[in-house]
């Protein structure tokens, strides 16, 4: 887990058995409070959200959550966005108003799953099937022909080598091994390439890379 950051967790949902339970198996297995907020809490404004968010596939509605954004758009700190009880046959379009998404928990998906993906994505990992990340990326990518950015090309070599295996879906331990440095310096590297490409995370550089890097540079 990063200790070098404090995560506050905010689990979006009714107020049922089932939803207390998560609570209480997260905050046992990740040793952090969750505090739940409803919709009422969001349509009634003043809800505080933490910078994981955890939110029912099934819960928010239209109006549920446009109280929702509203909320996130009061933060003033940046937001990851993770679904859970997502059904196995959801297509992948209807997560793509998550901008922020880090993360999708299916039904099937045991306790220990959500705990493992939980502890990936509060080590600055995703936790997303590479046909649900690919789809995404696809989604925003520009329809015209990219051509490379200035930005992109005052990246180093190295920043830009990780940014090609991030493109093939490389988890950091995939990016060491095959760039022969340690896991710590493939996050220091990613840390320096987000805050030049101004990205909060991996698919937001991915994003950024569709629409700043031609094809040929990365493949």
């Amino acid at each position: 887990m990063n200790n070098d950051e404090h995560y506050k967790i905010t689990l979006i949902s009714d107020l049922t058995m089932q939803s207390r339970l998560l609570k209480d198996s997260l905050e046992r297995g990740l040793s952090l409070h969750v505090a739940m907020v409803t919709s009422d809490g969001l349509e009634q404004g003043g809800a505080q959200l933490g910078n994981l968010v955890l939110i029912d596939y099934h819960y928010l509605d239209d109006n549920k959550f446009e109280a929702y954004n509203q909320a996130k758009g009061e933060c003033t700190h940046s937001v990851k966005e993770i679904v859970f009880n997502c059904p196995d046959e959801a297509p992948s379009s209807y997560l793509f108003k998550w901008r922020n998404l880090v993360g999708v928990f299916y039904v099937d998906d045991e306790v220990s799953i959500l705990l493992k993906g939980m502890e990936k994505i509060m080590n600055d990992e995703m936790w997303l099937s590479r046909k649900v990340a690919q789809d995404y990326i696809e989604h925003f990518r520009c329809a015209d022909v990219v051509t490379t950015s200035q930005t992109y090309t005052n990246l180093t070599k190295r920043e830009k080598e990780i940014m090609r295996l991030l493109g093939h879906g490389a988890s950091n331990m995939e990016i060491a091994e095959e760039l022969f440095v340690s896991e710590n310096t493939v996050k220091t590297h990613l840390h320096n390439i987000f805050k030049k490409i101004n990205a909060k995370n991996r698919l937001q550089a991915l994003l950024w890379a569709n629409n700043n890097v031609a094809l040929e540079e990365r493949v």
